[in-house]
């Protein structure tokens, strides 16, 4: 009986550090994100999205991969701070469901700067060892 329970108790915590370091992997990559999308930086927007990425904003704007990366590096969607608060990470297989609220500062090209106040979910993909921003829709709070 205790072999059983040793095994049992193995097996759970060797789970629960596996699933507690793809979190970790995963809210890297969303910081990441972020400031990669502060900075305006193509290469690393590239390289942590998907080729497939669709990106909706609470305007109701859908952008692929390509619109949303020259978004960004034009400054044509240009956020100048942002903070994620109350962030949530559910992940099955290969695929990470991260909720959370995004607040910060926005200046878009030909605007005023603007408070962002917007509930995001996203969903991420595991390729290899690196989690890629599969999509996102954002709504206004």
């Amino acid at each position: 009986m205790h072999t059983y329970l040793f095994l049992f108790l193995f097996l759970a915590s060797t789970v629960t550090f596996a699933q507690n370091k793809e979190v970790a992997a995963v809210e890297k990559a969303v910081a990441e994100l972020v400031d990669a999308m502060i900075v305006g930086d193509e290469t690393r927007l590239r390289n942590l999205t998907d080729p497939q990425l669709t990106y909706g904003h609470s305007n109701g704007l859908i952008e692929d991969q390509e619109a949303y990366i020259e978004a960004i590096r034009s400054r044509v969607s240009n956020f100048t701070e942002i903070n994620i608060e109350n962030q949530s990470i559910d992940i099955k297989d290969n695929i990470a469901l991260v909720r959370h609220f995004l607040i910060g500062q926005t200046h878009n090209r030909d605007s005023d700067p603007a408070p962002v106040n917007l509930g995001v979910l996203t969903v991420w993909q595991k390729k290899g060892k690196n989690w890629r921003l599969l999509a996102r829709q954002a709504f206004k709070r």
